[in-house]
């Protein structure tokens, strides 16, 4: 019998128990960090893992928080231990202490034209750049005054990532940092969270 009548979808390239195979998952990186009403002049996303306190919007209110899944998947600081990175583009997303307040759009604004993204993969730089075109993946977007970004009469942004043309890998152990760094003082109405997610596909040990 020929392979694709045996196994017409392909599952059995996706099966998640294979021996001596590695494991492929579309799976990116993810953090969550707070950007202050009174400015500051750089974000330093995956730095501050799951498990530790940070300072962070939580129930309408910025407060010192324990960080977890929902702010990160970040286990070690900077480096990912056992597991292969392969990156294929970029998304911000934005938390404000209070969703409904009207000024949230120009604040998201501020901050995208206010800055530039450095990726830096051990001693090599991979990407600069702008805020600007850096798309914005928030899920409550709606056709308001406060969506700057999606004209859509449905949730969401028409375009969910910035994509890299050419993929790029990060080895386990290896070290690198991804900052948004301000090119001067930036203030909003209220603190804002910022979150960073890098694209992607994880590849772990069988």
């Amino acid at each position: 019998m020929p392979a694709l009548m045996r196994d017409p979808l392909g599952a059995q390239r996706f099966r998640t128990q294979r021996a001596n195979q590695p494991e492929d998952l579309g799976q990116g990186l993810y953090d969550r960090v707070n950007y202050p009403a009174a400015g500051t002049s750089e974000l330093n996303f995956f730095s501050t893992v799951k498990g530790q306190s940070a300072t962070l919007v939580s129930v309408g209110a910025s407060t010192t928080v324990i960080k977890s899944y929902r702010d990160t998947n970040m286990d070690s600081a900077n480096v990912v231990p056992n597991k292969m990175f392969l990156f294929v583009g970029i998304s911000f997303a934005f938390v404000h202490e209070d969703e409904s307040e009207a000024a949230n759009g120009a604040d998201r604004d501020k901050i995208r034209t206010g800055g530039y993204l450095h990726l830096r993969f051990v001693d090599k730089d991979i990407l600069y750049l702008p805020g600007v075109f850096i798309p914005e993946s928030n899920p409550i977007m709606t056709n308001t005054t406060n969506n700057s970004m999606s004209t859509s009469t449905v949730s969401g942004c028409s375009t969910p990532m910035y994509a890299l043309r050419v993929p790029v890998t990060l080895n386990p152990f290896e070290q690198f940092s991804c900052k948004f760094i301000m090119t001067g003082t930036v203030t909003t109405t209220k603190c804002v969270d910022v979150y960073c997610m890098l694209h992607g596909y994880m590849r772990r040990p069988s």
